[in-house]
């Protein structure tokens, strides 16, 4: 039985993206639970393999991981530190719905599931890595395929701004900040992206004259952070909300039938 997730994958601990991934979609092929009818032992392999490829593909939880095989305490769980959105729950789930469109109840293991959605969301690790490494160029050509794919996801316009905002293309990047803002405004609750407006105000910075005042007429955020308390109460106000449109929709869809059938 392999003991932790670089040998639950079958490569080294200094392996690269590209062979991680080659070993991911060999292992997958074996144990796929469509191919085998979801076999109850087949379903448990390839949750390991799931957990084992979401952990070590991504450069920050890989790092910590490797930190914890230091210390001979593999846990296997693997804490992201760093997030972009407001919480590191918004950065999974952002992740996760690759675009937000994904089925309800959705977790890591049906998501690798669907061959499409799969193919996305390691394509999206792999421009991570990339980032890490500091190949911005790499990382910045294909976050521009992933957003044509998905533009309303909120982590495929960061790292195609930020990408281009350490290569200096500071008009691309602001652009492409201004749009996680815009999306981060509609979501419930409201994401209030605060790494975001300050990498967009550096990039904002570096454009000039026009560009420092564009920058000062942004703002500092002052807001408070939102409390779990709080973000739960939003998040029931606008699904009582929207439950509350569609019954008055069929009511009024009822009522006009039925004033058609009278005439």
């Amino acid at each position: 039985m392999p003991r932790n997730l670089y040998q639950i994958l079958g490569v080294s601990p200094g392996v690269g993206f590209d062979e991680l991934k080659k070993a991911y979609r060999t292992l997958a092929k074996q144990c796929h639970p469509d191919l085998f009818g979801n076999d109850n032992a087949k379903t448990e392999e390839f949750q390991r393999l799931v957990h084992a490829f979401d952990v070590l593909s991504d450069p920050d939880s890989r790092s910590q991981y490797d930190r914890h095989l230091e210390f001979e305490n593999a846990t296997g769980s693997a804490l992201r530190t760093q997030a972009v959105m407001d919480s590191i729950a918004d950065d999974i789930l952002e992740e996760m719905v690759v675009g937000n469109d994904a089925p309800k109840h959705t977790t890591l293991m049906t998501l690798m599931l669907d061959l499409e959605r799969t193919e996305n969301f390691i394509r999206f690790r792999q421009a991570k890595t990339l980032f890490f490494c500091g190949q911005y160029g790499k990382c910045q050509s294909i976050c521009e395929a992933l957003v044509n794919i998905s533009p309303g996801n909120i982590l495929y316009h960061y790292y195609l701004g930020e990408s281009c905002r350490l290569q200096n293309k500071f008009s691309k990047a602001v652009k492409h900040f201004r749009i996680c803002l815009a999306l981060g405004m509609h979501r419930t609750p409201p994401q209030r992206l605060v790494k975001i407006r300050k990498h967009c105000r550096q990039a904002q910075e570096n454009r000039g004259f026009w560009g420092k005042f564009m920058a000062w007429l942004m703002g500092e955020e002052q807001k408070e952070p939102i409390s779990e308390e709080e973000k739960m109460r939003l998040i029931l106000e606008d699904t009582f909300s929207r439950g509350h449109k569609k019954r008055e929709h069929h009511s009024l869809s009822g009522h006009n039938h039925g004033r058609k059938l009278l005439k």
